[in-house]
């Protein structure tokens, strides 16, 4: 019985993985479960084309909104700052923002980002080069997924796998 219990949970597991798309973008690669998507703008901000915004997403029913949302930046570091002084500015930019602090390769605090896209708390990850900052803000207040999808990110690029720490 036990083995048979074993068998179905490694079977369930293999077909959960198995459903997910590997999408590439321009910077970065994510394998995203059935219902989320992906959508890029690169020079987002100023038209630089070293500025990209990655959106990865899990529509709600309705399809008018998200249930899971992972916002992503990568931006030159024109104030040649380091990871812990690019998340120490933005946390009071956030709603009941933690003290960033380490967590592996990144720095990372808890907070509500202001925008209304997806008015749900979140995490920052934090992560700068000499180069370029990279922010990505994880937010999935009802656990469906998106630490696992921001976990099998790849950089396409060895700027943007460095900011991963790849």
């Amino acid at each position: 019985m036990r083995q048979l219990t074993f068998i179905t949970l490694l079977v369930l597991c293999l077909a959960v993985s198995a459903q997910a798309e590997t999408r590439s973008f321009t910077l970065f690669s994510a394998d995203l479960p059935q219902g989320w998507d992906g959508e890029e703008n690169m020079g987002f901000k100023s038209g630089n084309p070293n500025e990209c915004m990655l959106i990865l997403g899990l529509s709600n029913a309705k399809k008018d909104g998200y249930d899971a949302l992972i916002s992503i930046f990568v931006l030159p570091n024109d104030q040649k700052d380091d990871s812990a002084a690019v998340a120490n500015k933005l946390a009071p930019l956030q709603a009941n923002a933690s003290t960033p602090r380490p967590q592996g390769h990144f720095w990372t605090f808890n907070g509500e980002p202001r925008s209304q896209t997806f008015p749900a708390p979140g995490v920052t990850k934090v992560s700068a080069t000499a180069d370029k900052v990279f922010i990505a803000i994880v937010q999935d207040p009802d656990q469906r997924g998106a630490e696992a999808v921001f976990a099998s990110l790849k950089g396409l690029t060895p700027d943007t796998a460095k900011l991963l720490g790849q």
